[in-house]
């Protein structure tokens, strides 16, 4: 049943350090579904933010009105989904950052001992949650945490003041940003930790997407990261196999000219911006290597946002 697991109702984070931040564009209704399952599981004592990126028309006053505990935010002007996650860290009071899309929010799991978890680990700035998606059952059974590669960004849970330290995301980064900013993390000594405990439904609403767009800056952001933090040659071995692997799967093949158009560009940001590498020492790439990917789900990997 959505909303227990193991036999353990859903709860959230004691004394307010945990809160939570969305960014949305042009998805009103999904936004509604999302605030309504987080109303509905006992959330809404909890801080919450969401930022309207630039939406064609502003906040329906009657979503306003059915959540007065959300302090809903206005950006006249696009910013991008990057831009708007930084704001949101900034913007927040709480020690814990909780950021869902406007289209995914918690299906089951303990966020107390998540963040009792996450506070019990001075050397990691965030955990990676399960995903599920829209029609999947949710798993049968908990695995012990574990370190991972990097979370994925429909659900995890960050040290708000660790992830502005370290910079928060790239703002010259425009999809992707997780692996970068976890890889940037690690270089600095801290890491992310898969809490299989809570569980993120992610709907993936098919509202306000771009594909072409997003084939385009995910290929650019795949070979981009191995060159700024791979040690040679696996940097460069990360650039020439990304564009054969992407295509090996069909799912890309009809953004075929927005995937050559990323993976050209990456090899020329990776010069404009060659001040920014930061390679990790071989023996923690061979340890990174080795971590497994968060989990997301049986779908397609294809990104879809």
């Amino acid at each position: 049943m959505i909303g227990k697991f193991e036999g353990r109702q859903l709860r959230t984070s004691k004394g307010g350090q945990m809160g939570i931040g969305i960014t949305t564009k042009d998805r009103w209704e999904d936004l509604d579904g999302t605030l309504s399952v987080l109303d509905s599981r006992g959330f809404s004592d909890l801080e919450t933010i969401v930022i309207d990126d630039g939406s064609s028309h502003p906040a329906p006053a009657s979503l306003r009105n059915r959540f007065p505990w959300v302090r809903f935010e206005r950006s006249n002007q696009s910013l991008g989904l990057i831009a708007q996650r930084n704001r949101l860290a900034e913007m927040m009071t709480s020690d814990y950052y909780l950021s869902p899309d406007d289209d995914s929010f918690p299906a089951a799991g303990d966020f107390d001992k998540a963040v009792e978890f996450l506070e019990a680990k001075p050397d990691t700035v965030g955990l990676a949650f399960s995903i599920v998606h829209r029609d999947e059952t949710l798993p049968g059974s908990v695995k012990p945490p574990v370190p991972v590669r990097y979370y994925i960004g429909c659900g995890h849970l960050l040290k708000r003041e660790l992830f502005l330290r370290l910079g928060g995301y790239a703002d010259n980064w425009i999809y992707g940003e997780e692996p970068e900013f976890c890889l940037r993390a690690l270089h600095q000594g801290y890491r992310v930790y898969l809490y299989p405990g809570v569980v993120i439904r992610h709907n993936r609403s098919p509202v306000a997407r771009n594909l072409s767009r997003t084939a385009r800056y995910y290929i650019r952001n795949e070979a981009l990261v191995g060159l700024r933090y791979f040690p040679f040659p696996y940097s460069l071995l990360r650039y020439f196999n990304t564009l054969p692997g992407i295509l090996r799967n069909p799912e890309w093949n009809p953004q075929w000219p927005s995937l050559v158009r990323g993976w050209v560009e990456a090899l020329w940001c990776s010069v404009r911006w060659r001040h920014l590498r930061r390679p990790l020492p071989l023996e923690q790439f061979r340890a990174w290597k080795k971590l497994s990917l968060p989990p997301q789900g049986s779908k397609p990997k294809a990104p879809t946002r």
